[in-house]
C-alpha cells in the first residue's frame, strides 16, 4: 500500500514538473523603498539566475542547498525525474552599491523516492551579497527542515497548499530550528535576519538544549 501511495506521489511530481515546464517562473517583486528591482529564476540543477536590469549572473548552490532534484523510483526503473530547485524569494534589498537576498530553497528529501523521507522536502535558508555586476561576493546558508537529518523549526507554520511560511515580520526575520524536538534534542540554533542591516546576513546562535530529566 505505502508503496503505491509513494508512487502516485512520484507520478504528481512529473505531472507537475510538464505544467509548470523546464524553468520556474520569475518570482514577483516585492514593494517598498528599499526594494531592489531584481528577479530569481532556477537554472540546471542547483544552480541560480539572478537579474536586474541588464545585468545577468548564475550562483551555483550545489554545496549549500539540502535536498535531491533527481528523483528515482526502484520499482519502477524507467521512471525518473530531473525536478527543477524550487525557490521563494522572502527579502531582496539594494544598499550601498550592493544587492542582497535572503532566498528559502526547496528539494526533495531524499533521491530514492521509495527511501527514508522519500516523500518529504527539506527546506534552506539563503542569504547572499552581490556587488558589481551582480558578483557574488559573500553568501550564507541554513537548513530549517532536513528530514534525514532530523532537523526541524521549533514552530512551523504552513499555508493551504502546505507549504512552510517563512516571512519578516517588522523587518525581521527570527526562527529557531535544531535537531528534532522531543526529549534527545541535542542542540538549537536562533537565525535572526535584519532587513535594515543586510550586511550582516544571519546572525545564528546554537546552544545546547539539554534533555528533559525523569520524574
Amino acid at each position: 500500500m505505502r508503496r503505491h501511495i509513494i508512487t502516485s506521489i512520484f507520478l504528481a511530481l512529473i505531472c507537475a514538473q510538464m505544467a509548470q515546464g523546464k524553468q520556474a517562473r520569475p518570482t514577483q517583486n516585492s514593494r517598498g523603498p528599499n526594494t531592489a528591482v531584481i528577479k530569481v529564476y532556477s537554472a540546471r540543477g542547483k544552480r541560480i539566475r539572478i537579474v536586474a536590469g541588464a545585468e545577468r549572473t548564475l550562483v551555483d548552490l550545489t554545496d549549500d542547498v539540502s535536498g535531491c532534484l533527481d528523483l528515482f523510483d526502484p520499482h519502477t526503473p524507467k521512471l525518473r525525474l530531473k525536478q527543477p530547485l524550487r525557490i521563494k524569494v522572502i527579502d531582496r534589498v539594494r544598499k550601498d552599491d550592493k544587492y542582497y537576498l535572503v532566498l528559502l530553497t526547496i528539494a526533495q528529501s531524499n533521491c530514492n523516492v521509495q527511501g527514508h523521507c522519500g516523500a518529504a522536502t527539506d527546506s534552506t535558508l539563503i542569504w547572499l551579497k552581490l556587488g558589481a555586476g551582480l558578483k557574488l561576493e559573500e553568501k550564507q546558508s541554513a537548513v530549517i527542515v532536513g528530514c534525514r537529518t532530523n532537523i526541524d523549526m521549533a514552530d512551523p507554520q504552513y499555508d493551504r497548499r502546505d507549504d512552510l511560511v517563512i516571512k519578516l515580520a517588522s523587518g525581521k526575520l527570527t526562527i529557531e530550528y535544531g535537531n528534532t524536538f522531543d526529549d534527545d534534542v541535542r542542540t538549537l540554533s536562533q537565525l535572526v535576519y535584519d532587513r535594515k542591516f543586510p550586511e550582516r546576513g544571519f546572525v545564528i546562535t546554537t546552544k545546547e538544549k539539554k534533555p528533559q530529566q525523569e520524574q
